[in-house]
């Protein structure tokens, strides 16, 4: 601007225009070249901090114990890899090269000012520090304003996820209208949060703008006085006009974007916590790996959730399972069946007393190694939306005869053929092409194919048809070098019969344990009793 009207005013224009004309190819040449090198450099950067943020949350996830992985709700997890890693990415990611490039482009055009007049730079600079002091003064209210929409969309994101994992129950129970309601009061709690999160940015923004407008009007004005004053030419003052927008724009996006910064803040808050919580890679490297893990033996075992405070499920518990015995593991509801298996499998790690692999103490085992070794059939089964190969083999590379020999044993061979593309035949979202006894079916594979030398089973039958069912009991407890430990409620004397030892267990504790035989003749009245259909409870 400054050199268009030096040569209006001035003589040789037309070798001046020339002289523009070329400069100005070279100048749109070189910006060309250098914007498209900034977006692909931008575009690089946000891949790598993507990429490496969200691969080190999920393994850091995935490093929980399950008694720390319960603290927290499932959708708290879905919220922060969707909802706050987006957040990142817009407002911090992105951010941060936009800052440093208008900070670049702000100290270029102050030093072009400076060559041009001294006193305009100056002035400049004195008009952007309002710019730049705005979101420090309503930063806090905006990082507090964003905490409380991040927390409302955590709570959003779980209601969803129970919704429509409870979706039959709904159903069956014709709630549908309080369900739509209850959503209804969760988003509007959402959208009220974010509204008042954008009315606390729009505070600051429009502050910014009214700021950057003055100090344009002042800029002018003092521009001309110069100019009156003989100070500066014409041209000076349209170049310095044009410059000056390169630094009060700069200064109001840098506002606008630390703004943005601040309210993300509470987000890296929350990942720099979840990042910063300390896992000991080299004391996961340094566990002893096994080679057997039998006997199992627990010493004074007592256990208690973290989340359900004041509450203990297992007293001092004392016991031993024996290479190649069979285990029946019985008691009432709550009697903590479940969470004894599961303190076995190495679930937990926080619990009182010591669980022994062999002489190897649990807490110095490494968990892979352990899992070699022992499996668990839950009662409720997990299976991925993939082949059935693949979620027998858990995607381990087993041969076609060894998975075969695991499906004939779980009896999977009709369901297989039924599917018609043999082992690749796919298994849809939570198993919902298959029945439940034929998801279990599955999980029992899985155990078979591992030749692991202690298997736990969590009602691992329950859904079968009674045939199956004692079909793979039967197998499961023939099997001379398997270590079995079963919890089942429904069992009929003969079964019973065929365990080596049977624990009966009641608010924690084990009341009684021996053979069937061995058992109290009063133990063994009510197991039958629950054996024909009788209440679920074993207590004397």
């Amino acid at each position: 601007m400054k050199q268009m009207s030096d040569t209006a005013y001035g003589k040789h224009g037309e070798e001046e225009i020339q002289k523009l004309f070329l400069f100005g190819v070279f100048i749109a040449i070189t910006y060309l070249a250098l914007e498209y090198a900034w977006r692909i450099s931008r575009a690089k950067f946000l891949r790598a901090c993507n990429f490496s943020l969200k691969k080190k949350i999920f393994n850091q996830i995935l490093h929980y114990d399950i008694n720390s992985f319960q603290e927290s709700n499932n959708g708290s997890y879905i919220s922060l890899l969707n909802n706050d890693l987006r957040l990142m990415d817009e407002k911090y990611f992105r951010v941060l090269p936009n800052i440093y490039s208008e900070m670049n482009m702000m100290a270029v055009a102050l030093i072009a000012m400076f060559l041009y007049n001294p006193m305009l730079a100056i002035l400049q600079i004195f008009l952007c520090i309002p710019q730049l002091l705005l979101p420090r003064v309503f930063g806090k209210k905006a990082s507090d304003k964003q905490k409380k929409y991040m927390d409302s969309l955590d709570a959003w994101n779980a209601e969803v996820k129970d919704i429509f994992a409870g979706f039959e129950v709904v159903k069956s129970f014709g709630i549908e209208d309080k369900i739509i309601e209850k959503y209804r009061r969760s988003i509007e709690n959402v959208e009220r949060n974010g509204f008042e999160m954008r009315i606390q940015q729009a505070k600051s923004i429009s502050l910014s703008s009214v700021a950057l407008y003055l100090s344009f009007i002042l800029q002018t004005i003092f521009s001309v006085y110069l100019v009156f004053q003989g100070e500066i030419t014409m041209g000076i003052l349209l170049g310095a006009m044009q410059i000056s927008n390169f630094i009060g724009n700069p200064a109001k996006e840098i506002s606008t974007r630390y703004l943005e910064y601040q309210t993300v803040k509470p987000v890296i808050s929350r990942i720099s916590a979840m990042l910063d919580r300390n896992f000991d890679m080299n004391e996961e490297k340094s566990r002893i790996c096994l080679d057997t893990i039998v006997p199992v033996r627990i010493e004074n075992l007592s256990f208690s959730y973290s989340y359900e405070k004041g509450r203990q499920i297992l007293f001092d518990l004392d016991f031993q399972f024996e290479k190649g015995k069979k285990y029946a593991i019985v008691g009432g509801s709550g009697s903590g069946k479940s969470t004894l298996i599961r303190l076995l499998m190495g679930y937990f790690d926080r619990y009182e007393g010591e669980i022994y692999y062999g002489e190897k103490l649990q807490k110095n085992v490494d968990k892979k190694s352990l899992y070699q070794h022992m499996a668990m059939i839950h009662q409720k089964v997990f299976l991925f939306d993939d082949t059935i190969r693949n979620n027998i083999t858990m995607y381990k590379p087993y041969s076609d005869k060894e998975v075969w020999k695991a499906v004939n044993n779980a009896g999977l061979k009709d369901v297989i053929e039924r599917m018609g593309e043999g082992l690749d035949s796919r298994i849809q979202e939570g198993g919902k092409n298959l029945s439940g006894g034929e998801q279990q079916r599955i999980a029992i594979a899985r155990a078979f194919i591992q030749k692991i030398q202690v298997l736990l089973m969590d009602e691992g039958t329950s859904s079968l048809d009674s045939h199956t069912a004692g079909l793979i009991d039967s197998l499961l407890v023939n099997m001379e070098e398997l270590t079995l430990i079963c919890i089942t409620h429904k069992v009929n004397k003969e079964l019973l019969q065929c365990y080596d030892e049977i624990l009966v267990l009641e608010e924690g504790r084990i009341l009684e344990h021996g053979s069937y035989e061995n058992l109290s003749e009063q133990r063994k009245q009510l197991l039958e009793w629950n054996a024909e259909g009788g209440k679920d409870d074993y207590r004397g």
